[in-house]
């Protein structure tokens, strides 16, 4: 596919200047007819000819071929993969071209991806909430428990009109009590969903949790300062011995900083989010003393951020060296990670969200991830490329783990971790897949999922 974007823009801009290209080709010292084949993305180009070229045409050399230009061809291709796309024909192997003629339209088409794509995100929250959200079915249930009540009182002073005024006042009272509740619940319900952001709501400690490490982007920069300084003073010696040396370092020396930023937290509503949310915090900085930030960015980088390795290296497992790469800090030249876990029955039970791929919060996933296949190959490490509907690309690497006793005849209960990064991002990794690696289509969750033709679909889409 021809990917570069320097020959159609280097004509537009010739064009919209008026210089031809016959003096153009004069001015950098080149045939006409070699320029005439770079403009047509025939001819590579770069080095002192590139500058030459944007000198000529009085451009900034990065605006010919700029990391911008670079990322929209990549999220354009992308878009191109969608199915509904596929269907229309759309000429991918063009896409550069486009963009060197049209940088205002391909933005535009951006911005509409990306609307589109929020969009669909809003959908799979609010189908994973209306299917699974505990508020909704608690709330319906009482509804109809208390309505079956009045409409028993009710029926009784109906069928027996000549029932005791001592009687007939007592369920009378029944019907007042029950139509009292009706109207707390009513009222309970039209709150909620005529709150403006009642999609994202957080109605359990563990949404409550989810929203803290959601605004922090995972990275709690207090707790890994304070850890850097504390991890000198873990001994040498076997895994177990310098785990439970962590867990004394953080409790006498951070748990008191761990209760302030637990304080200060608005997400943190609950007294039981913010208890659950101290224990989580504690468990972060356990893995901040053990593994320290920046000595974990310079052996993953010279690693290639390869999960096993790096668990081997510091003497954890592999969870906590996921927890610990979901950690990196946003905004610096390391790849962004997500981290999952899931158990046997396909519900996540933990997350560490990572920007652009949206996780149910009550229901299981598509059941075509890697986090599910994982458990028939316990303790091998899988990598899996993966297209989602709206054309995104990502890549999942997973592993499951007996979490039980071992020994024969125990019960084997396995958990599978699951690390995620941006098909971008995965390119600075060992986990990069090639040009010849094909996605594999994937969705979120069948609510939102469009692709109808899939044989593992359980339930209809939100879109009928």
């Amino acid at each position: 596919m021809k990917r570069n974007i320097l020959g159609p823009r280097i004509r537009e801009r010739r064009r919209e200047i008026g210089v031809t290209q016959a003096d153009l080709a004069r001015q950098v010292e080149i045939s006409p007819s070699y320029l005439n084949l770079i403009e047509h993305n025939k001819r590579d180009i770069g080095g002192t000819l590139l500058r030459k070229v944007a000198n000529a045409l009085d451009l900034p050399l990065d605006q010919l071929d700029g990391a911008a230009d670079r990322r929209l061809l990549d999220t354009l291709e992308e878009i191109a993969q969608n199915p509904e796309m596929l269907a229309l024909g759309i000429e991918d192997q063009r896409i550069g071209e486009f963009i060197g003629r049209f940088p205002g339209w391909a933005r535009g088409i951006l911005a509409l991806s990306r609307s589109e794509h929020q969009a669909t995100n809003t959908a799979q929250i609010l189908g994973d909430r209306l299917n699974h959200d505990p508020f909704l079915g608690e709330t319906v249930h009482t509804m109809l428990t208390r309505i079956a009540s009045l409409y028993s009182a009710s029926e009784i002073i109906d069928q027996y009109p000549d029932i005791e005024s001592a009687g007939r006042d007592r369920f009378y009272a029944i019907m007042h009590e029950e139509s009292k509740h009706l109207c707390k619940l009513g009222d309970a319900l039209a709150s909620y969903f005529d709150n403006a952001a009642w999609a994202r709501r957080t109605l359990t400690p563990l949404d409550e949790v989810d929203a803290l490490f959601d605004k922090r982007q995972n990275h709690f920069a207090e707790i890994e300062r304070r850890a850097e300084q504390l991890h000198s003073k873990l001994p040498e010696g076997k895994a177990a011995a310098r785990f439970g040396a962590a867990q004394q370092l953080v409790s006498k020396q951070l748990d008191k900083l761990i209760g302030k930023i637990v304080s200060a937290e608005a997400q943190l509503e609950t007294d039981v989010a913010r208890v659950r949310s101290h224990d989580i915090l504690l468990r972060y900085a356990v893995g901040a003393v053990l593994v320290p930030m920046g000595t974990l960015r310079q052996r993953a980088t010279e690693l290639g951020y390869d999960l096993e390795m790096l668990s081997d290296d510091f003497g954890v497992d592999f969870q906590l060296i996921g927890e610990r790469l979901s950690a990196l800090p946003s905004g610096s030249e390391n790849p962004r990670f997500g981290f999952y876990q899931a158990n046997a029955s396909g519900n996540i039970t933990l997350s560490r969200n990572l920007p652009g791929l949206v996780v149910p919060r009550y229901g299981s996933s598509c059941p075509l991830w890697i986090l599910y296949r994982a458990q028939q190959a316990p303790n091998a490490v899988l990598r899996q490329h993966v297209q989602l509907p709206s054309g995104e690309g990502f890549v999942f690497v997973a592993r499951a783990a007996n979490s039980g006793s071992i020994g024969f005849g125990q019960a084997r209960h396995y958990l599978t971790d699951m690390c995620v990064l941006s098909d971008e991002d995965a390119r600075q990794t060992v986990y990069a897949p090639d040009r010849a690696t094909a996605f594999e289509p994937v969705g979120l969750s069948c609510r939102t999922c469009p692709r109808r033709n899939c044989k593992h679909r359980v339930i209809d889409p939100l879109t009928g």
